[in-house]
């Protein structure tokens, strides 16, 4: 549950051994999810298989993010995360930080003094 229910600008995931990850958006008012990020890798399978660097941290800007989802004002995330090459080991995430596109009033530089 986010706080309030803008456009999605930008997410910073931190992952904990997960293979994939996908983000989908939805409103507390109702209806179905919608996919913003669809499935992206954060490990290699061979990574995954060895257990090799488990935390990293992904930036998925506007570019990687679905056009129409992220423009619109959304106040619910679900992760979905999976890991199928290495099923003995736990995985998770360690944060997601998602970030608002920058209101109209933010967006405009100072002018010089």
């Amino acid at each position: 549950q986010l706080g309030a229910s803008r456009p999605i600008h930008s997410l910073h995931i931190g992952n904990d051994g997960a293979a994939f990850v996908e983000v989908l958006v939805g409103s507390s008012a109702g209806g179905d999810f919608q996919v913003l990020l669809p499935s992206a890798a954060l490990m290699s399978p061979s990574e995954s298989r060895a257990g090799a660097e488990p935390r990293r941290v992904r930036l998925f800007g506007p570019d990687s993010l679905v056009k129409g989802p992220a423009q619109a004002g959304w106040d619910r995330l679900r992760v979905v995360l999976s890991q199928p090459y290495c099923q003995s080991r736990p995985f998770g995430l360690s944060f997601i930080r998602v970030f608002a596109a920058p209101e109209e009033e933010e967006a405009r530089p100072e002018a010089p003094v």
